[in-house]
């Protein structure tokens, strides 16, 4: 499913330089740090080389990977060959997706949805894909969303296998400039394009005025359709709250087909007991999946990270689903990549990376 290729020495080489030349540099400190104690204060002196050499371990831990760096090109065909044969169903292993996200006045509900677009879209048999969406703070504005989002996604995911958009997320594909009709040679794109970018444009209008009518709570708290109190109302004290929105022959899409399951939960929370955070989250939504999907492979993915390649699942699998690796490999993880970064980078999140996907192999 993959294979090993060789890096030029041209250019690992001054990587491996320059970190000789940092432990030179480490080791004339730590010569200086030692030979120079401080008296006055020995304990503090002390305490400050302890943790210096700690950290100067770890660093050094950090680069025995990056030392040997191994380059591997996976074979998504050979992957298809193998487990996706003509006229059998296809034995790729199920994937359970996790989203999280708590406060929707500080996560903006509007990316969390192009987040959600963007693992419904994904390039992976639907039935295989399972998304759930952990709403940590109960809240209804994003129950809301998630249903919009439900609707969108009827019309944007087989507008993008149809085409192969990438990236399958509807924000950053409408904004980012481009010659959108490369390799595009359907005579109804354009159209298509056309009206499924107006379509995008009153998905956000209605989203965004559900974001405007929570600025305004009732005095009784939030009702649902059927006028019944909103269970998270207290956000401190309610039930616990699964909602089904697509998927296993439920709702299927504009042209009949189905849809990845998308699952809405919101963990029980009570007074004194202690919720941890967004580990709590996370063992809710191991719970909930085990129940109805009980996929092999979990992804966890942010609220705000998007998934910018429709293969990734694939391609991740290419390891995990390997004949002979695949029994060692711990897990697949992709590196983040961030949009919107200054030319300065004032802030140092370019996160310039080695790898493209990492693998631990054990």
């Amino acid at each position: 499913m993959s294979s090993k290729l060789p890096i030029a020495s041209s250019k690992i080489n001054p990587y491996r330089l320059i970190n000789l030349l940092r432990l030179v540099v480490l080791g004339f400190f730590f010569q200086y740090r030692i030979l120079n104690p401080v008296s006055d204060a020995y304990g503090l002196w002390m305490t400050s080389v302890i943790c210096e050499i700690w950290f100067a371990v770890s660093w050094i831990l950090d680069q025995f990977p990056n030392w040997y760096p191994i380059k591997q090109e996976t074979y998504l065909d050979r992957l298809s060959m193998r487990y996706e044969k003509e006229g059998k169903p296809s034995e790729l292993d199920a994937i359970d997706i996790f989203v999280s996200t708590v406060d929707p006045m500080k996560e903006p509900p509007l990316i969390t949805a192009n987040t959600v677009l963007s693992i419904l879209a994904l390039d992976y048999p639907v039935e295989k894909v399972a998304c759930y969406v952990s709403d940590d703070g109960a809240a209804m504005l994003t129950f809301e969303t998630l249903s919009e989002t439900s609707e969108f996604a009827q019309k944007w995911v087989p507008f993008c296998k149809k085409f192969s958009i990438e990236p399958r997320v509807p924000q950053w594909y409408f904004s980012q400039k481009m010659d959108y009709l490369r390799n595009k040679v359907h005579p109804a794109f354009v159209r298509e394009r056309r009206a499924m970018k107006r379509e995008y444009e009153d998905f956000k209008v209605r989203i965004n005025h559900l974001v405007s009518i929570v600025q305004k709570v009732p005095k009784e708290g939030w009702t649902t359709q059927d006028r019944t109190p909103w269970p998270g109302n207290n956000v401190r004290d309610h039930p616990g709250m699964i909602q089904v929105l697509l998927g296993q022959d439920g709702v299927c899409d504009v042209e009949g087909n189905e849809l990845p399951r998308l699952v809405y939960v919101s963990r029980e929370k009570r007074p004194g007991f202690e919720h941890n955070k967004k580990a709590g989250a996370m063992n809710s939504l191991v719970r909930v999946s085990a129940v109805l999907s009980n996929a092999p492979y979990l992804l966890n993915v942010d609220c705000d990270h998007y998934i910018n390649n429709s293969k990734a699942l694939r391609e991740a699998m290419c390891f995990m689903m390997d004949p002979t690796l695949g029994k060692k490999v711990c897990y697949v993880q992709f590196p983040q990549r961030f949009d919107g970064i200054d030319s300065n980078d004032r802030h140092s999140n370019r996160n310039v990376v080695f790898f493209d996907v990492s693998n631990v192999v054990v």
